[in-house]
């Protein structure tokens, strides 16, 4: 075979495109505290060969840090429960095999002090089962049935680091059943040995110091690098789609890309967000970490603005929400952060915010502004426990209520429809029409798609009185309240909207269908008024390299814009394109570029991600 066509094949390799994750719910479960789907006889007591006299488990569910009997048959067993509730990604906590030992009267219950990344905690399994990944039936059995129910299975890896110190035992790592390493025998040098962080403003800290004491790996041995890839191959070889990674901050940037890369030729398509403690958008480091990695990142800042917004913590109300949202444009891809209101390392929403009022409108931010939201497991049952104000161990209780006609369960599978249903909330543009402390009205605009949202946190009705309100004319129906809400001209005036309650109406419009719909979206060229940007190409769809038939982009914000395009005829075949920007009164400024290359598959939705490219 001639040259030329032995690279042709291997380029289009990495025109593989992503998974289009803007769509999805993600639920976040910590194993241990969802459910127990063992039958008695299969229930594990004291003294067994797993349980020991260290004893990690506590059968009473009564002290906090050892395991309390959640595995994966639970999960499987609710399946439905989280398929009626609507969600559409499940995060499970790390699944590897852990240290079996106590730490202050501590287990490895949440999965982050692990022994063998190639291996399942088999506190997770039946008794007597392979903890093999391949052989493992029940780890079979939960990705079928999840993939079944149209449910994706995300898994949190750690790559930064194994054990602290337990009982003298330090970072001891299996490959599959075999010595690999030793903190205290550290001869394959797997380890950085500079004690603790002491100043989190340091860099080089961050990367080569130990966080609360966890063995940190060397991120520069090949030998260890080659050690974590291959295990979390063989996690992707058994079914999951997507991962969660751990502690991003702890590890160098291109450590990432190096990862990153090698996941995604391993498995195309794969989406990754990460972990960055605390992360900011004002804050430099984070950023880049967020756009250089080839993953998106966990939204810390979204998450204290709503936290701050709803209890008062910072002053400012929802004037915390447009300060973050305002910063969107540092991001490459601001539409795919994962976001959320609370996790296992803060108190749960509802031990700082105690209204459950406050929560429900918290949870309409959350399910309608921009991003990919995850839900922590309980949250819909208004689980919660305030002991010690909410910390951690006791943020993560155990699953109590599997009520599908609670509010809060109806609320939010209400929310998840409504975003099913209406392109705006995963692709469209955040408009704000009024904001003051206690009244946000904003909409998600995309295409001919439109959600309106409507939260009042005050103790008294607000009478809205706004205008250029981007909806079209009309009687609407909310979905939370069934009141009717009827707007001219893009005018709302003498609206009262009831105290602590929250408003949402919408327009869903026809979504874009073909064999192929490509999602186009393009970073990196911020849009001044009067400009818009469009794809052109070598097909008919995207103008024939026409300028002036170019197919228009939709604006998400001053750096994103982002485009669905049906392609119908012959799909499974090689596009060229690139971008340019329109100009009122101008000539268009086109990418400088070597015209782009994307291989079309014979069907399906891909996304395509791209960054400008401008002229040195």
């Amino acid at each position: 075979m001639p040259s030329g066509c032995q690279i042709e094949k291997l380029e289009t390799t990495y025109f593989e495109n992503p998974v289009d994750f803007r769509h999805e719910v993600i639920y976040f479960i910590i194993i241990d505290r969802f459910y127990d789907g063992h039958s008695d006889q299969d229930q594990r007591g004291e003294g067994s060969e797993l349980e020991d006299s260290k004893g990690l488990y506590d059968r009473t569910r009564q002290d906090w840090g050892k395991y309390w009997g959640g595995n994966l048959q639970g999960v499987i067993n609710k399946i439905d429960y989280l398929k009626q509730l609507g969600v559409t990604a499940l995060w499970l906590s790390p699944l590897f095999e852990q240290v079996s030992d106590l730490q202050f009267s501590r287990a490895p219950m949440h999965g982050y002090w692990t022994r063998d990344f190639k291996r399942i905690n088999p506190r997770f399994l039946k008794v007597g089962e392979s903890n093999s990944i391949s052989e493992s039936e029940t780890l079979k059995a939960l990705v079928d049935t999840c993939h079944n129910a149209g449910i994706k299975v995300v898994l949190d890896i750690v790559c930064n680091h194994s054990s602290p110190d337990i009982n003298g035992c330090k970072g001891v790592v299996l490959d599959d059943g075999t010595h690999l390493a030793d903190y205290h025998r550290d001869d394959k040098d797997f380890y950085y040995h500079n004690g603790e962080i002491t100043d989190w403003e340091d860099e080089y800290q961050l990367i080569h110091c130990e966080m609360m004491g966890l063995a940190t790996f060397n991120e520069k041995n090949i030998e260890y690098r080659n050690y974590i890839k291959a295990a979390i191959k063989d996690w992707l070889d058994a079914g999951i789609d997507a991962l969660r990674v751990d502690t991003l901050k702890h590890m160098p940037i291109w450590f990432w890309q190096e990862f990153s890369t090698e996941m995604k030729n391993h498995k195309p398509g794969l989406f990754m967000f990460g972990e960055y403690g605390f992360s900011k958008p004002w804050e430099q480091r984070s950023v880049e970490y967020a756009n250089n990695i080839g993953m998106s990142i966990l939204d810390f800042g979204l998450c204290d603005g709503i936290r701050f917004c709803m209890s008062g913590k910072e002053p400012g109300g929802f004037y915390q929400v447009e300060k973050v949202l305002a910063y969107d444009r540092v991001y490459h891809r601001a539409n795919e952060l994962v976001t959320f209101i609370d996790n296992h390392d803060m108190p749960r929403f509802l031990s700082i915010v105690s209204d459950k009022r406050l929560l429900d409108l918290a949870l309409v931010l959350l399910l309608t502004l921009r991003g990919v939201p995850c839900l922590f497991y309980g949250t819909e049952q208004y689980l919660c426990n305030n002991t010690d104000g909410g910390q951690d161990p006791y943020n993560r209780p155990m699953m109590e209520s599997w009520d599908n006609a609670s509010h809060p369960f109806q609320l939010v599978q209400t929310l998840l429809r409504l975003r099913e249903n209406n392109q705006a909330l995963a692709y469209g543009s955040h408009n704000t029409a009024w904001v003051n402390e206690d009244f946000y009205l904003y909409t998600r605009n995309y295409r001919d798609s439109a959600v309106m949202v409507m939260v009042n946190k005050s103790e008294h009705e607000h009478v809205v009185n706004a205008e250029h309100i981007r909806m079209p004319d009309g009687d609407y129906i909310c979905h939370l309240t069934g009141r009717t809400v009827s707007l001219s001209n893009g005018h709302l005036q003498g609206f009262g909207v009831p105290a602590k309650t929250a408003m949402v109406i919408s327009v869903a419009g026809q979504p874009v269908q073909g064999q192929v719909v490509a999602v186009f979206q393009l970073n990196g060229f911020e849009t001044q008024p009067g400009q818009s940007v469009a794809i052109v190409g070598s097909c008919d769809e995207l103008g024939n390299w026409h300028h002036d038939q170019a197919y228009g982009m939709e604006y998400v914000n001053q750096n994103t814009w982002i485009a669905s395009v049906a392609f119908d005829h012959d799909a499974a075949r090689l596009v060229n394109f690139k971008f340019l920007v329109k100009q009122q009164g101008a000539e268009p400024i086109i990418e400088y570029v070597i015209n782009r290359k994307l291989l079309l598959p014979e069907q399906g939705t891909i996304a395509v991600d791209c960054f400008w490219n401008a002229a040195a």
